[in-house]
């Protein structure tokens, strides 16, 4: 198929920011040579980071040798953090990383929709619903047009059996989007940039820890089968080991994984198109025939692969160089596109030629002279010379032989204006709406870097053309050598202490803020917004920056109104908006920086309490401890592995923090010490944890079973099961309205059996369930109590939703 010079441009600049594997060994240039050979492609489709089968995606990659792309619909924000307390767009972002993390071990491409993750859903109805099915189904659409696969694969059936309604969403998508595409009636507009196309077939990757539907799949006909648990000589590990390896890089979700080893069949079950008897890629032309006149290229790479020598793969060079020469013939071919830029790749490998832009800081503001170094350098004897570096470099560059193992390096010095750093998918955002996204970034993992260096390298009269990100590198004393993404940052920010800041009485807080110039001399007047019926002092501030770095703590007060009252503080510089600063650091990942509105929701809560002094266990990561803190707590957060040894008759309540019995070894035996605790007039509230990966199955002093049973619906009503309970009336009285404003669900793992000790509090259902009783389970032990909660007090106290604030406070006071 024939495209246009202008899509050509486009496409070319589209592919750049994929993850692909690095070529770091002999043997990975012969791995890559021999990809050269197969054009062919496979996109895999499914829901969240982490829904994808990294085995397969590895065995396409590596041992099919077919382009490779996992479509990720939603970027995981409205998922749990293990590692942290990250929610909502940092998760998305966090998500997005570990997710090209993954595609650097395997070598696959990356996409993503517009949808959002806006947590679990039952039904692909409400998820259509909610995500604008017509937007996201354009998406999948455009994906397949711009990839233009031969095959394409879905995580799960579209007919419920996937559980989450995310899931079946995202096969009902692409089975509809599998003939869209082909339609140049469907979605025209974007026909402006992409051609239609039309995949072969679409497969359904048949669940293997799920034997009877595994087996009712084989029964019914229409299986291809394929061993993804092959060894590849070349790269030293089987797929089974990449695939565990990219697995790992999901530890927010909790999916480290050991590598594995020895035969894996799995089974792809034919949905759509032309159905194959034997093999995946069946009456698929992947050789060079599919492009006309091309048959030569075929030839010319089977002769370099032929040639290559593994302790000399410059000596392929020359041979790479020509091939690429030729291949320029058929520059508006698509597949041609992608092959020269693979054979790029392999020849600044095969030389050993490394180039680098390094900025001497990573963090800069519009208008600033950006200034570092570009550095080339020429590791083999091959008499390459480099030319034409834009941006300009030092002005008396011309062009220059790059001499054997020789560094050179211009400097450069470039003042430019863009806008700030923050992620294109977040610009535009509104959390249960689609995202709207710039047409040239649609579908791109993350966002263009803020400079490209363009730089031509000539061997024997040869010109390539190379792009080179700006980047920066530190060196840390314990880890080394480090990279991260030079950044555009807003001139001053200002961050709140905290994200809510809660009242439960007339007495005036003081809000602590942080002002940070990111450039020298800068004046700037703050003003501080709130809702009517609230008071700050002061309400606006003048402030004056010398330097870059120069940070100022402010101190303001504020006074809430007589009544409950929900609203929003907001900061404001020189009239506009503020933005904050918030970091995601994680090794496995590249640092990241967002620059979300500078403002904290503000709520007067009519809250009594009959507790003051509470321990709590520090679980996977959530900000309860500090929210508690904020309405008048005494809280005293400690590890797990300090039960030990603690005196924990200093509490009056002992909370467990979320998922501690998922990720903290200690609370094997922390279940004895809090039963001692509760049996000798304690009060411990466990909250929610997943009934996958428990340390123990012991948790509170009669048995319960957690299950995968939740309530998704944050409207769904509550039913009070026992109205005239204390935990319903004491300190506050809990009410219907109590159950207002909450956000993404109402909770999660649930109790669904328990022993009976315990008395359920109340039951609420998502519409056309059954009621769900065991979101509270309460017993009293000993001369004490015990508490088990999956409503996710985690998501609505941060959200500073009052009646959740008092329901939780009844908790703490039980009994006392």
């Amino acid at each position: 198929m024939r495209i246009t010079v202008s899509t050509v441009v486009f496409l070319m600049l589209w592919t750049s920011s994929f993850a692909q594997r690095k070529l770091e060994s002999s043997s990975d240039i012969l791995h890559e040579l021999k990809k050269l050979n197969v054009v062919g492609k496979a996109l895999y489709v499914a829901a969240h980071p982490d829904d994808e089968n990294t085995r397969l995606i590895s065995w396409l990659e590596n041992e099919r040798l077919v382009e490779t792309a996992y479509l990720s619909l939603t970027r995981g924000d409205g998922g749990q953090n293990l590692i942290g307390s990250e929610k909502g767009d940092a998760m998305g972002v966090l998500r997005t990383q570990e997710l090209l993390e993954a595609r650097n071990e395997d070598g696959a491409e990356q996409f993503f929709s517009r949808a959002v993750d806006f947590g679990y859903s039952k039904t692909a109805d409400e998820t259509l619903e909610i995500w604008d099915k017509e937007a996201v189904l354009g998406d999948v659409v455009y994906v397949i047009r711009k990839f233009k696969p031969d095959v394409i694969i879905t995580r799960f059936p579209a007919d419920g059996r996937g559980g989450h309604g995310h899931h079946t969403a995202s096969s009902i998508l692409a089975e509809e989007a599998f003939t869209l595409a082909a339609d140049p009636a469907a979605y025209p507009d974007q026909l402006e940039e992409v051609e239609i196309w039309q995949a072969k077939r679409l497969l359904w990757d048949v669940y293997w820890w799920n034997t009877t539907l595994r087996d009712e799949a084989i029964a019914s006909g229409g299986i291809i089968e394929v061993n993804i648990g092959e060894y590849n000589p070349l790269l030293g590990l089987s797929y089974s080991e990449i695939a565990a390896d990219g697995r790992s890089q999901h530890k927010s979700q909790g999916f480290g994984s050991a590598r594995s080893r020895g035969n894996k069949i799995e089974y792809l079950k034919h949905t759509k198109g032309d159905q194959a008897e034997q093999y995946l890629f069946e009456d698929i032309n992947t050789t060079w025939t599919r492009v006309d006149g091309a048959e030569s290229i075929e030839k010319s790479v089977q002769e370099i692969i032929s040639n290559y020598k593994a302790d000399q793969p410059s000596a392929s060079v020359s041979g790479l160089v020509s091939l690429y020469q030729s291949m320029q013939e058929f520059e508006n071919n698509y597949y041609v596109i992608q092959k020269m830029e693979d054979v790029k790749r392999l020849i600044k490998a095969s030389a050993g030629i490394y180039v680098e832009a390094l900025a001497n800081n990573y963090n800069y503001v519009a208008g600033d002279k950006l200034t570092g170094k570009f550095s080339v350098v020429n590791r083999s004897d091959i008499p390459f010379k480099l030319k034409n570096i834009s941006p300009k470099v030092d002005s008396s560059f011309d062009e220059i032989n790059l001499a054997f193992n020789e560094n050179v390096s211009f400097p450069f010095s470039i003042i430019f204006n863009k806008e700030i750093s923050q992620p294109y998918w977040l610009q535009h955002t509104a959390y249960d709406k689609i995202i709207e996204a710039d047409y040239d970034l649609r579908a791109n993992p993350e966002n263009k870097k803020v400079l490209m260096f363009e730089y031509t390298l000539n061997l024997n009269g040869v010109d390539i053309n190379f792009e080179e990100p700006i980047d920066y590198k530190s060196t840390d004393r314990v880890d080394g050598e480090l990279h991260r993404d030079v950044i555009i940052s807003p001139k001053v920010t200002v961050n709140l202490a905290d994200k809510v800041y809660l009242f439960s009485n007339d007495e005036a807080q003081q809000i602590d803020l942080l002002v940070e110039a990111n450039q020298a001399n800068i004046n700037a007047n703050l003003t501080v917004k709130v809702p009517e019926g609230w008071q700050v002092t002061p309400s606006s501030i003048s402030l004056n920056f010398n330097a870059a770095g120069e940070q100022k703590a402010i101190n303001i007060s504020l006074t809430p109104p007589k009544n409950q009252s929900v609203g929003d503080l907001t900061i404001e510089l020189n009239g506009k908006p503020a933005k904050s600063v918030q970091r995601i650091d994680y090794p496995h990942v590249k640092p990241q920086i967002l620059f979300p509105d500078a403002k904290a929701k503000v709520v007067k809560v009519d809250l009594k309490k009959q507790v003051k002094s509470v321990g709590y266990i520090i679980g996977s990561g959530d900000d309860v401890a500090q929210n508690l803190k904020q309405v008048g707590f005494e809280v005293n957060s400690f590890n797990a592995n300090e039960l030990a040894v603690k005196d924990l008759s200093e509490f009056e309540t002992i909370i467990v923090g979320i998922r501690a019995y998922n990720t903290e070894e200690s609370m094997k035996n922390g279940n004895t010490i809090l039963n001692e605790y509760v049996k000798n007039g304690g009060n411990v509230i466990v909250q929610y944890n997943t009934n996958r990966g428990l340390i123990t199955d012991d948790i509170g002093p009669y048995p319960y079973h957690i299950s995968r049973n939740r309530v998704t619906k944050e409207e769904a009503k509550p039913t009070f099961l026992k109205p005239n309970h204390p935990l319903l009336n004491q300190p506050n009285k809990i009410i219907q309205a109590d159950f207002d404003g909450w956000v993404q669900e109402r909770g999660l793992y649930f109790a669904d059996e328990w022993d009976d000790n315990y008395e359920p509090i109340l039951e609420w259902n998502d519409p056309g369930e059954e009621p769900q009783a065991g979101s509270i389970l309460v017993a009293d032990y000993g001369e004490g109590h015990f508490i088990f909660t999956g409503i996710s007090f985690f998501r609505q106290l941060p959200a500073g939703v009052p009646g959740a604030y008092r329901l939780f406070t009844n908790m703490i006071s039980y009994g006392k």
